[in-house]
């Protein structure tokens, strides 16, 4: 029997092989792996091995192990990519400006794409949104939840799914943050400057206008890590409470 090193880089060799295998057969959502024993015949592995690596694909979202049915591919989700950018919050201490950084150009992107290929049903929905945003600009929890759902709206219009996750993912991974910084800390002058921001880029793919609608969500972004250096500033020079 192999040392644990020898066993764990198998099981990765055939799960990266599980991984081609539904690429060449251009598995959808639903779609059932072969049995195990099967699996285990054309890898030449043990079944133990392939039961390790169907087991590592199911916890990186791939698969799910279904009791009666065996491996079941599952459709694209947010799980991994939350827990990837949650980690680096939370375990590897990048900032909130850093990962502001990161989402600024996929969401001034997304605001382009959206202008090109927003449906009427999904212009309705934006501006619904905004329209509750503005009756919400003194509740900044109820705030921050609409903003949230707009945000992700917009990213659902591009039609691009992996910018939906990815905006989705680098989102929620900074949601509680971004509450208390960007909106509990802003007076009713500065969440007012906020709003008509989000007016705008609404304004802009309703009008078809990428160009327009990706600078209101450049300027939107560039205000927000701005207004977050500012206060990052403050609390590093503030006199330390014995």
């Amino acid at each position: 029997m192999g040392t644990d090193h020898e066993t764990t880089s198998l099981v990765a060799r055939v799960a990266a092989q599980i991984v081609e295998r539904l690429v060449h057969d251009k598995a959808r959502p639903g779609d059932v792996l072969p049995a195990e024993a099967k699996l285990s015949a054309e890898f030449n592995v043990s079944r133990t091995v392939v039961r390790e690596a169907l087991r590592f694909l199911a916890g990186r979202g791939f698969l799910t192990i279904v009791n009666g049915r065996g491996a079941v591919v599952q459709p694209l989700s947010e799980t991994s990519l939350n827990a990837y950018f949650t980690q680096a919050v939370a375990i590897e201490q990048v900032s909130l400006r850093e990962v502001m950084e990161v989402r600024k150009p996929l969401e001034v992107q997304c605001a382009r794409l959206a202008a090109q290929r927003r449906t009427l049903d999904q212009l309705d929905a934006m501006q619904s949104l905004v329209q509750q945003m503005r009756r919400s600009i003194g509740n900044p929890d109820r705030y921050v939840e609409l903003d949230r759902a707009l945000h992700r709206a917009i990213a659902e219009a591009t039609g691009n799914v992996l910018l939906a996750h990815l905006v989705g993912a680098l989102r929620d991974a900074i949601n509680v943050q971004t509450h208390e910084m960007l909106y509990r800390r802003r007076d009713r002058q500065q969440l007012e400057r906020v709003h008509a921001l989000h007016e705008a880029i609404v304004t802009e793919i309703g009008y078809r206008n990428p160009d327009a609608a990706a600078r209101a969500m450049d300027v939107h972004f560039s205000e927000a890590l701005m207004f977050l250096v500012q206060r990052q500033e403050e609390q590093r020079h503030a006199p330390r409470r014995l």
